[in-house]
């Protein structure tokens, strides 16, 4: 990721763009250890941690753009500093030619301005700015309309040159209760944009499988997201069954995929039945929270709540009436 980040960069710096955005995703916590996780951890980490995970990797980018793996960089701290500061630095290469501001926030615009306006820096990057451009009542670029123009303008002045984050559209990790696997709806994504190219959607398996199933010219929506892992599915695309085996059952169990289970391993249609909400509960049920209980089963999870709510009580009745487990699948699977 790093390297392919400098030489993104360095490809944008040739066709003449000497301010640059570089977003990355940020190894901490499982991605540390194994960064193509898709599951997270028990614990969170610490935003102390975070922030020196994401100065270690930008020291790795800017390194790799001075093309010396073990050139001497100074980092300095321009937070506020103690536990209520926003965390930023800046890291430099000797010569000051090459400078990354890691995490600025708004408030940090005018350091950025100043760093723009000299002329020794050539490379003057971003690395996973924390600002909001969109979906804020209150815009974090001034309250004043002069004020926002000019800082969004400035901010729109550095080009994104790379750019690769992550992304679940839907629920997969949700175990399928009749099946007893996973990956049955959604997707892990990974969207890439290396300069000067479009985003390329990736769809990941929890063991570092991946597959690009398409592109974007613009940074897709969730739903567009949706639409593309949708229509990748309907082409059957093998990257689904390996994501589906990758995070089976037998794998989280510790067993050889394909050994036999014991009984009390695998989610019986019995004790699925055991463990379905009652009437009572499903009526005070979040709507999100049915839903997701409908895709695990492999139902439909389209709908107004209305009718997400009707399934899943339509297995419940079906359920309390003594019809079997997929007996009541049936009846819910009926319904439109």
């Amino acid at each position: 990721m790093t390297a392919q980040a400098a030489e993104a960069v360095k490809a944008s710096a040739a066709d003449g763009n000497r301010l640059h955005s570089v977003v990355v995703i940020n190894p901490v916590n499982e991605k540390e250890n194994r960064f193509t996780s898709t599951e997270g951890m028990d614990y969170p980490c610490s935003n102390m941690k975070e922030f020196e995970t994401i100065v270690g990797v930008s020291r790795e980018v800017i390194r790799g753009i001075i093309g010396d793996a073990s050139a001497a960089l100074t980092i300095k701290r321009i937070d506020e500093g103690g536990l209520d500061g926003d965390l930023c630095a800046i890291i430099s290469s000797v010569d000051k030619s090459v400078v990354a501001v890691v995490w600025p926030t708004a408030e940090k615009l005018p350091i950025l301005k100043n760093l723009a306006k000299d002329t020794a820096i050539k490379t003057l990057l971003i690395i996973n700015p924390l600002w909001k451009t969109e979906g804020n009542l209150v815009s974090e670029f001034g309250i004043l309309p002069w004020d926002r123009k000019a800082n969004a303008e400035f901010v729109a002045g550095f080009a994104l040159s790379y750019s690769l984050y992550e992304q679940r559209i839907g629920a997969p990790s949700s175990v399928n209760l009749a099946r007893g696997t996973r990956y049955e709806s959604g997707a892990v994504v990974r969207v890439l944009k290396v300069w000067p190219q479009q985003y390329q959607v990736h769809v990941m398996a929890a063991d570092g499988t991946s597959q690009a199933i398409g592109g974007f010219d613009a940074k897709p929506s969730y739903r567009e997201l949706e639409g593309l892992i949708d229509k990748a599915r309907l082409a059957k695309l093998e990257i689904f069954e390996l994501a589906k085996a990758a995070s089976s059952l037998d794998l989280e169990a510790g067993r050889a995929r394909g050994a036999p289970a014991s009984p009390e391993d695998l989610p019986s249609a019995d004790a699925a039945a055991a463990a379905f909400p009652s009437r009572e509960q499903l009526l005070a049920e979040d709507p999100k929270a049915v839903r997701r209980l409908l895709v695990s089963l492999g139902l439909p999870g389209s709908g107004t709540p209305a009718k997400l709510q009707a399934r899943a009580l339509a297995v419940a009745d079906a359920l309390a009436a003594g019809d079997s487990f997929e007996a009541a699948l049936a009846v819910a699977r009926k319904l439109r």
